[in-house]
């Protein structure tokens, strides 16, 4: 297996890393964004987990998706607040839809 060199920007500052290949990062069509829950698939919004103002934790579920008869458990990436929800439950989502924004603490 070969490393793949990958460039990572925090606070605009440019770190290169090192990440073996079965690690290795997808390929997307932008840049993804911790503070935004989206859909990860075409489904419909089975349950939300949380509330408009609500904190939530790195690892939290905050709705569960259903898609293709299988439950998808859509958790946040980031410490934060429950800052706006477009969606409610039984809402029919398209891929990539914005759901959930998370702000800062």
């Amino acid at each position: 297996m070969e490393d793949k060199l990958n460039t990572l920007c925090v606070d605009d500052t440019l770190y290169c890393t090192k990440v073996p290949e079965d690690r290795s990062i997808k390929e997307t069509s932008g840049i993804l964004n911790p503070y935004e829950i989206r859909a990860i698939i075409p489904g419909t919004v089975v349950e939300l987990m949380v509330k408009k103002g609500q904190k939530v934790s790195r690892g939290q579920v905050i709705l569960i998706l259903e898609a293709m008869k299988m439950y998808n458990e859509l958790e946040a990436e980031i410490h934060g607040n429950i800052e706006k929800i477009y969606v409610s439950s039984g809402d029919k989502v398209e891929k990539d839809r914005l759901m959930v924004r998370i702000g800062k603490l």
